[in-house]
This record gives structure tokens, C-alpha cells and sequence, in this order.
């Protein structure tokens, strides 16, 4: 069974975005040669799932970059503009559990924070990968949405790097009734 993985940047004080979704912030980090294992996550990753707002920010950086991957975008909009990389879904919940179900490799919960929110409350995501990017932003688009529900993790890895990115990843303890 394929895990549904949160990998995913954030600032020291919880933020994936400013408020005008700019990620320029992001570049305080880059060194060239270093990717962070995100050539290894992305080559473990059979499908990616991902908000509309997200999609819309992605689609705009030039070449899709998730061609060989099935990738879907949560959407409450009925007219949205057809898109040859992706499908439109309205249930995320029950593609996330198809893709479970069926999928070889994981699958990558790319965001946006709306999204996540609503699949951490329903359960349906197994690991968290978190890069925290070393700034304070003081405001934007937040990870975690309060109030949350209690959550157990284990740290199955951390990383400190020279730049300052801390990534670590921490898979979600399952309650017994849910495995």
C-alpha cells in the first residue's frame, strides 16, 4: 500500500507562503548541487496531488515539472480551464484512498495548506517530509490550520544542512482502529 507523504517547506514560525503566495523566500536556501533529496522523493512518488491554488502558482514556472507522474488538483470549481497534465478532482478523500489502494509508489501531498488541513483531519496522510527554511516570515499561509486534532509522530530522520534548512521526516502514529 502506497503512502500519502506531506513534502513540503516551511518557515521557523509555521508559514509555506506569504500571503500573496510568493515563494521568493525559498531561494535563501538554494546551493548549487544541493537538492535536498528531492530528486529521490520525487523518483519514490507515483502520484501527485495538489490544491488548485498551488497549481495555478506551478503551471506558471515554465515546463510542467511532474510529467511522468499521474497528478491530480483539488478543486471546489465546476469551470475550471481543462489542463493536459493534471486531473480536476472534487474528493480528494476518496483519490487519496484509490491511490492508496491501487498506486506502486507513493504519493505526494505537494499542498496547499487547505488541502493537507482537511486530509490530516481525515487521516489519510502517513508521513510528514519538512524542510524548515531558517526565517521568521510573521505572516502568510499557514501549514497547520488551529485547532488540530492530538497527533502522535515518530522522527524517522533529520538533517541539518549547511545552509540552514533542517528537514525532518516524521511519519503519523496510526490509531489501532484506523490500520
Amino acid at each position: 500500500m502506497s503512502n500519502v507523504i506531506l513534502y513540503i517547506a516551511t518557515s521557523l514560525d509555521g508559514y509555506i507562503a506569504k500571503m500573496d503566495h510568493d515563494l521568493s523566500w525559498l531561494s535563501q536556501v538554494e546551493v548549487k548541487g544541493e537538492d535536498y533529496g528531492y530528486q529521490d522523493f520525487l523518483d519514490s512518488v507515483s502520484a501527485v496531488v495538489m490544491g488548485n491554488t498551488s497549481f495555478q502558482v506551478i503551471k506558471d514556472f515554465g515546463n510542467w515539472p511532474y510529467k511522468n507522474k499521474q497528478c491530480f488538483v483539488a478543486s471546489h470549481s465546476p469551470d475550471i480551464t481543462p489542463d493536459n497534465n493534471v486531473t480536476f478532482i472534487t474528493d480528494p478523500a476518496t483519490t487519496i484512498r484509490e491511490l492508496k489502494a491501487n498506486s506502486e509508489g507513493n504519493i505526494w501531498l505537494l499542498g496547499g495548506a487547505n488541502l493537507a488541513d482537511s486530509l490530516l483531519r481525515l487521516d489519510l496522510i502517513d508521513e510528514l517530509i519538512l524542510s524548515t527554511i531558517p526565517i521568521l516570515l510573521g505572516n502568510g499561509i499557514r501549514l497547520f490550520n488551529a485547532p488540530q486534532p492530538e497527533l502522535g509522530v515518530t522522527v524517522v530522520s533529520s538533517h541539518c544542512y549547511p545552509s540552514g534548512l533542517i528537514q525532518t521526516h516524521y511519519k503519523i502514529i496510526k490509531n489501532n482502529h484506523n490500520s
